[in-house]
C-alpha cells in the first residue's frame, strides 16, 4: 500500500513535470487493480492534484489492460480517441493520446502502471491551421476509417459515439485504392482525391531513438491516419485536370519536403524536450542523494569519483574537494582489497554481469575501515551506453560485526554441554539445540511448536508448575528439578534454569531455559546416600554390638543361673503339687527364655556372619523352615500349603541363613492369623525372568488382620514391632539377610485378608562370582 506521504510525493513530482512540459492533459499513476492512486490535471496551466475522493477505477479500460500486459521497460502508445471520465465522453471534446508502462517493485512484482494522457487535440488544430486553405475539403481518417477531422463536424469521432459512419461506406472504391497505396492521387466519379500516410507509431520511435518497447491496441501494420484532400467534380474546372497533370510532381515534391521538414522539426523539439527531462530528472535525483541518509557516490567508466553526498563525506572524514575528480581505487580501497575493486570496475564493459549489490571495506581518513553495502545502478548515454555508475551504499559495519557475535553465541548455544530451549510466551518450543536432541531422543523438527509437556513423567504436581509460571511471568528466574521422560520412556532427571526474555520496551516475548541431565548425579548421589545410611547402621550396629556383648556377658550367666533353679524348683513335690506356684514358675520360665531370645536378636543383628553359600535348592530350604516353624503352626491352629513350580533351579545361598529367613517369616504369618476363622497360610515357589536376570519368587500369603500402609516400610527397621511382645528385630534380620544375597522383600495386601511377603532371590548374585569378596565387604560391614 502506498502511504498519504509518498502519494503527495508523487504528486508533486507530478504536478511539477505537468507544469514544464505543458502537453499532459493527465498524469496518473494507477494500481495494480485500476484504481488511480494519484492523478493530476494539467488545469490550464496550473496543475491540480485530484482529491482521493474523486479517483476513478479504470481497470476497464482498454488502455490499463494493455499497458499493465507490458514487460518491464516495455511503453504502450494508445490510438487517438477521445478522453472518457466516470464512464461518459468529456466536453468540451478531448482528443487524446496514452502513453503507459509499468511499474515493478524491489521483488520484481508488478505494482501498477504509470499514465500520461498527451493533448491530442494539439495535433488536431495544428493539422487544421497548416490546412487553413483548403479546410473545406481536407481530410485525417485512422487506420479503421472514422474521421478524426472532417470539414462536417458529425462524421468526426463516429467511433466513440457508436456510428457506423465511415469513410468506405460513402466512398467504397475511392478507400479501396487510399489503402492500398502510402500516397497518390487519383480521379473517380465522386471527385480528384489526394492522400498521403502517417505512421505516429514509426515516427514515435525514430523521434525518441527509444530502445523501449512499443505497442498498440491494433495491430502495427494498422496503426496509421491517411490525410485524404477531395476536390468533387462541381470544383474542378476545365482546365484543372490539364494544371494538375502537368504541375503534379511539383506539388507532390512540395508537399513531400513539407512533410520531412514538419517531422524533422518535430523530431528536434522531441530530443530537446527529451533533454530538458532528463536534466530534470537528474537534478531531482542529485538532490535526492543528497539528502538521504546513506552514502551516496558516482563514478565514471575510470573509476574517478563524479559525485558524493554529504553523508558519505561525514562517514569518511573528507572534504568534498577531497573526494570529487579523485580515484576511487587510490583514495577509498584498501590496498588488500584494490585488484578485486578494479575487477568490478571494469565490469563496467558488460553492463550484464555489473553486480547490482556487493559489499566492499572503504577507507576513511583517519585510516579506519568501514563495511559498506552498495545498491549499484548503471547511467547510460543517449545512445545506450555505458558512462558510470551510480551507488547507494548503507554503513553495515556494526551490523556484520552484530551478526558475527551472533555467530558466536549461536555456536556456543550449539555446541553448549546444557540444554538450551526457547518458547514463545504460551510455552511452545521455538529452539531447541542439539543437546536437546542428545537427551531427550527427540529431534527439533519433532518438538518444535509442541510445549515441553510432552516429556512430563507425571511426578511434577501442578502446584510446582503454577510455582513455575508464577515467577518466570513476573520476570524473575526460576530454578529446579524436572523427572522426565526421553522418546523412548527411559526417565532422567535435570536440574533447570528458566528466565524470561524481553524485547527492547521491557515486554516478555520468550522464555529461555538452561538445563542439565543430573541422572548421573542423581544416581551417585543416591548411592552416596545408601553408602552413609549404611555407615552409620554400621556405626549402630558396632555400637549395639558392644552394649549386647555386654549385657549377654553380665546377664547370660544369671539368667541360666535363674533359668535353672526355676526347673529344678519344678521337681519339688510341693511346689509341683502346688499349682499356683507352678503356675507362677511357668511364667517366671517364659520371661526368662523371651529375654534369652532378645539377646540371642541383638547379638545376631549386631555382629552378622559372613555367608557360607553353596549351590542349593530352594524346596529342601523351605521345607527345612517350616520344620522349624512347626510349633508356632501348631499353636495359631493355622493350616500350611507348599506349592512348587515344576524345573526350579539350583540357587548360590547360604542354606542356613534362609532357612532363618523363611522360618522367621512363616512365624509370623502364623503369629497373624491367631484368633482368625479357618487360618491357612500358601506358599507359593516359582520361576522368575527379568531384566537383571533369573530369580525365584516366593509368595507367602496368610489371611490374618492385616497391616496398615505405614506399617509395611517401618516393619524392616530394627526394634519396630506391631506385637505386645517382640524385639522388633525379626525382619530386620531377615532385611540384612537378603540383602547379603542381593534379594530383596516387600510386603503387599493379600486379597481378600491378610499379608503377602514376597521374597526374590536371584539364581546368581555377583556375589557367586567371587564369593570371597563378598565374605570380605559383610565381615568389614
Amino acid at each position: 500500500a502506498t502511504s498519504a506521504e509518498d502519494r503527495q510525493r508523487i504528486a508533486q513530482e507530478f504536478a511539477v513535470f505537468a507544469a514544464k512540459k505543458g502537453l499532459y492533459d493527465q498524469i496518473r499513476f494507477l494500481d495494480s487493480s485500476g484504481m488511480e492512486v494519484v492523478r493530476v490535471n494539467y488545469n490550464s496551466g496550473k496543475p491540480r492534484s485530484v482529491p482521493a475522493g474523486d479517483l476513478q477505477n479504470k481497470a476497464n479500460r482498454y488502455y490499463f489492460r494493455e499497458a499493465m500486459s507490458q514487460v518491464e521497460g516495455g511503453i504502450y502508445l494508445s490510438p487517438l480517441d477521445l478522453n472518457i471520465e466516470e464512464g461518459r465522453i468529456e466536453y468540451p471534446l478531448k482528443p487524446m493520446i496514452r502513453f503507459g508502462t509499468p511499474v515493478f517493485d524491489s521483488h520484481g512484482s508488478k505494482r501498477g502502471i504509470i499514465l500520461l494522457n498527451y493533448f491530442g487535440e494539439r495535433m488536431i488544430d495544428d493539422f487544421t491551421r497548416a490546412a487553413a486553405n483548403i479546410a473545406d475539403h481536407i481530410e485525417l481518417i485512422n487506420s479503421d476509417g472514422y474521421w478524426l477531422s472532417n470539414p462536417q463536424e458529425e462524421y468526426e469521432w463516429g467511433f466513440m459515439f457508436g456510428k457506423e459512419t465511415r469513410f468506405q461506406e460513402h466512398s467504397p472504391y475511392a478507400w479501396q485504392l487510399i489503402t492500398s497505396k502510402e500516397s497518390g492521387q487519383f480521379q473517380t466519379m465522386e471527385g480528384m482525391f489526394t492522400f498521403t500516410t502517417i505512421h505516429p507509431l514509426q515516427a514515435a520511435l525514430e523521434a525518441a531513438n527509444s530502445k523501449s518497447r512499443l505497442t498498440t491496441n491494433g495491430a502495427e501494420t494498422h496503426g496509421y491516419w491517411k490525410i485524404v484532400s477531395r476536390i468533387s467534380p462541381q470544383q474542378l474546372s476545365a482546365t484543372l485536370p490539364f494544371f494538375v497533370q502537368n504541375h503534379f510532381a511539383l506539388y507532390l515534391s512540395m508537399f513531400v519536403l513539407t512533410m520531412l521538414g514538419a517531422w524533422f522539426v518535430s523530431h528536434s523539439q522531441f530530443r530537446h524536450r527529451v533533454a530538458e527531462a532528463q536534466r530534470d530528472y537528474e537534478q531531482r535525483f542529485r538532490h535526492t542523494l543528497e539528502n538521504m541518509d546513506l552514502a551516496a557516490v558516482a563514478l565514471n567508466r575510470q573509476g574517478v569519483v563524479t559525485f558524493c553526498n554529504d553523508y558519505f563525506l561525514r562517514m569518511t572524514g573528507w572534504m568534498r574537494s577531497e573526494v570529487e575528480g579523485r580515484d576511487w581505487l587510490g583514495k577509498f580501497a584498501p590496498d588488500e582489497l584494490r585488484d578485486e575493486v578494479a575487477s568490478v570496475i571494469k565490469l563496467m564493459d558488460s553492463p550484464e554481469q555489473f553486480p547490482s549489490r556487493y559489499e566492499n571495506q572503504v577507507k576513511t581518513r583517519d585510516g579506519n575501515l568501514r563495511l559498506i553495502a552498495w545498491n549499484n545502478t548503471l547511467s547510460y548515454d543517449a545512445e545506450g551506453k555505458v558512462i558510470g555508475v551510480t551507488g547507494i551504499g548503507e554503513d553495515i559495519t556494526v551490523k556484520r560485526e552484530s551478526e558475527i557475535e551472533l555467530l558466536k553465541l549461536y555456536q556456543a548455544v550449539e555446541q553448549s554441554p546444557s540444554t538450551v530451549l526457547i518458547t514463545d510466551r504460551n510455552g511452545n518450543i521455538e529452539y531447541a539445540n542439539p543437546k536437546f536432541t542428545e537427551v531427550s531422543g527427540y529431534t527439533f523438527a519433532e518438538v518444535k511448536g509442541q510445549n515441553p509437556r510432552l516429556m512430563k513423567s507425571g511426578e511434577t504436581t501442578p502446584e510446582e508448575y503454577s510455582n513455575l509460571w508464577t515467577t518466570v511471568m513476573s520476570g524473575q528466574e526460576w530454578r529446579g528439578e524436572f523427572h522426565n521422560r526421553k522418546k523412548n520412556g527411559e526417565l532422567y532427571w535435570e536440574s533447570a534454569a528458566i528466565s524470561a526474555i524481553r524485547n527492547p520496551e521491557g515486554d516478555i516475548t520468550h522464555f529461555l531455559a538452561v538445563k542439565e541431565d543430573i541422572t548421573e548425579h542423581k544416581r551417585l548421589q543416591a548411592v552416596v546416600e545408601t553408602r552413609n545410611q549404611e555407615l552409620a547402621r554400621s556405626q549402630t550396629l558396632t555400637a549395639m554390638g558392644r552394649m549386647a556383648s555386654m549385657i549377654a556377658h553380665d546377664l547370660r550367666n544369671p539368667l541360666s543361673s535363674v533359668k535353672m533353679t526355676l526347673q529344678i524348683l519344678g521337681r519339688y513335690p510341693e511346689v509341683e503339687s502346688n499349682l499356683e506356684a507352678n503356675e507362677l514358675r511357668q511364667i517366671a520360665l517364659e520371661q526368662v527364655q523371651y529375654m534369652g531370645d532378645i539377646l540371642s536378636d541383638m547379638l545376631t543383628f549386631s555382629r552378622p556372619d559372613a555367608l557360607k553359600s553353596n549351590w542349593i535348592t530352594i524346596d529342601k530350604v523351605i521345607d527345612m523352615a517350616a520344620s522349624i516353624s512347626q510349633r508356632r503352626l501348631d499353636e495359631s491352629g493355622a493350616v500350611l500349603k507348599i506349592n512348587y513350580q515344576a524345573g526350579l533351579p539350583t540357587l548360590y545361598g547360604d542354606a542356613t541363613k534362609l532357612r532363618q529367613v523363611f522360618s522367621n517369616l512363616i512365624s509370623n504369618a502364623a503369629q497373624a492369623t491367631e484368633g482368625v476363622p479357618g487360618p491357612h497360610i500358601d506358599i507359593d515357589v516359582m520361576l522368575e525372568l527379568g531384566l537383571e536376570g533369573t530369580a525365584i519368587r516366593v509368595e507367602i500369603r496368610d489371611n490374618g488382620c492385616g497391616l496398615k500402609p505405614e506399617e509395611r516400610e517401618k516393619l524392616f527397621e530394627p526394634f519396630f514391632t506391631t506385637r505386645a511382645k517382640g524385639t522388633g528385630l525379626g525382619l530386620a534380620i531377615v532385611k540384612r539377610i537378603l540383602d547379603q544375597h542381593q534379594a530383596s522383600i516387600s510386603l503387599e495386601p493379600n486379597e481378600p485378608q491378610g499379608t503377602c511377603a514376597v521374597v526374590t532371590l536371584p539364581v546368581t548374585p555377583h556375589a557367586a562370582e567371587n564369593p570371597e569378596s563378598q565374605q570380605t565387604e559383610n565381615a568389614t560391614s
